[in-house]
């Protein structure tokens, strides 16, 4: 009892720790659940702040995501591109922006995948424990580079949606954020 009672209060430490990001309603910006929505002639798009769950855990650790949904309303492909994006705070830092190669770099170093081989020089228990971090890192690479936005052009009347990884911002009590898609603005409020 006492040991489940412990671990609610440090799971609740955590929780009240976690940062709470909520999108900011201005005059051209909806908010929709907890999307911030923007409608023009030519796309919608929507942003979210999202939590990642999936390997690799640690991912908000070094990066911010926000999930979002871009629709191209028009009857030509639609260019996009990481710089059509920006992240901006209150006092306005820009903070980068990343594409999946890069979160996996950053994630993983440069040596990203094991040659199967390398696990015959070892034991039997070296080489299961040695199975499991190649098939975890895997499943982190193959998280990452399927759920991001792609940045390719959007065909028309087709939308596309995924993860944007933003650098981690800094802030002692509350910021406001600023994500630009190309002219347009959506604010949102950063608490601890």
């Amino acid at each position: 009892m006492y040991k489940i009672f412990i671990l609610c209060c440090f799971m609740l430490f955590f929780n009240a720790c976690a940062p709470k990001i909520i999108p900011i309603r201005t005059h051209n910006v909806k908010i929709q659940e907890s999307y911030a929505v923007i409608s023009k002639k030519d796309y919608d798009i929507a942003i979210e702040p999202a939590s990642w769950n999936d390997p690799p855990s640690n991912l908000e650790t070094y990066f911010m995501v926000f999930h979002v949904i871009l629709r191209n309303k028009t009857n030509r492909m639609m260019d996009i591109s990481k710089s059509s994006f920006a992240l901006l705070d209150d006092k306005g830092e820009q903070y980068a922006i990343f594409g999946p190669q890069e979160v996996v770099k950053i994630m993983y170093g440069d040596n990203q995948y094991f040659d199967l081989n390398y696990f015959m020089n070892f034991d039997d228990n070296n080489k299961e424990e040695l199975r499991e971090e190649y098939e975890i890192r895997l499943e982190g690479i193959r998280n990452i580079m399927l759920k991001a936005f792609q940045y390719e052009p959007i065909r028309p009347q087709a939308q596309e949606s995924g993860y944007l990884f933003f650098e981690r911002v800094d802030f002692k009590k509350q910021a406001v954020l600023k994500i630009f898609y190309n002219e347009d603005v959506m604010e949102f409020l950063i608490t601890k």
